[in-house]
């Protein structure tokens, strides 16, 4: 059995030594008491405002969530008109940061290139654009790409889909690589239209697209080189 050493022994004998150790203790958290406090203050005050902001940014999200439906009912179909282009602006400047708001903001792109608005279509997606989400970004810029494609600028349009070819999910990098090859062929690039239809007939989406892909590559291929 595990015997108290002469120091525990000396501490329960003499009752004074006890009673000196618990007022040094006692004086030590006296005089760090106010600096106990502070930090204690510091925490709820922490804590109480990032609940109230919390609350806020809840009541914030379901108010930009129904103006969002309201607003979106008027969108059923792509004939929009101007006042709903409008309604759509009020909720991306009265619910700024929302989930809503980004929703309007994606939603206006959307109907300004249906529209043929191509530039202001351009601008509205190239805002989207948030570098944390590569899925995001990658649909963002192909929708970018299409409407630089509309304004007859094909070689931006390339130059935009280029890194979202790359950063997009084996299952989407086909489909992104032959569109970038088509824009490069509308830009007269025929030696980097090549260097996508190789890179598509190395890895082919489908068995199917191989005599289609072969034929492109010997088209861009003689192209390039005519030059």
């Amino acid at each position: 059995m595990a015997k108290y050493g002469s120091r525990g022994r000396r501490v329960l004998e003499e009752p004074e030594e006890v009673l000196n150790l618990a007022q040094r203790f006692l004086a030590r958290l006296k005089s760090q008491w106010p600096w106990l406090l502070a930090g204690l203050a510091a925490v709820a005050v922490v804590l109480g405002g990032w609940g109230i902001y919390s609350y806020f940014k809840g009541r914030q999200e379901e108010k930009a969530g129904a103006a969002w439906a309201q607003v979106r009912s008027k969108t059923e179909g792509l004939g929009a008109k101007q006042e709903i282009l409008k309604d759509l602006e009020t909720v991306m400047r009265d619910y700024p940061g929302t989930r809503a708001a980004q929703e309007a903001a994606r939603w206006r792109a959307h109907l300004l290139y249906h529209q043929k608005n191509y530039a202001e279509a351009a601008k509205a997606y190239a805002s989207l654009i948030q570098g944390r989400d590569p899925g995001w970004d990658t649909l963002i810029a192909e929708s970018l790409s299409y409407c630089y494609e509309g304004m007859g600028d094909f070689r931006q349009a390339a130059e935009v889909l280029k890194g979202a070819a790359d950063k997009a999910s084996e299952a989407f990098k086909g489909e992104l690589r032959q569109r970038l090859a088509l824009l490069l062929e509308l830009a007269g690039d025929h030696q980097q239209a090549a260097t996508y239809w190789r890179q598509l007939l190395d890895h082919p989406p489908s068995p199917n697209l191989v005599p289609y892909l072969r034929e492109k590559l010997a088209a861009a291929t003689a192209a390039a080189a005519k030059k």
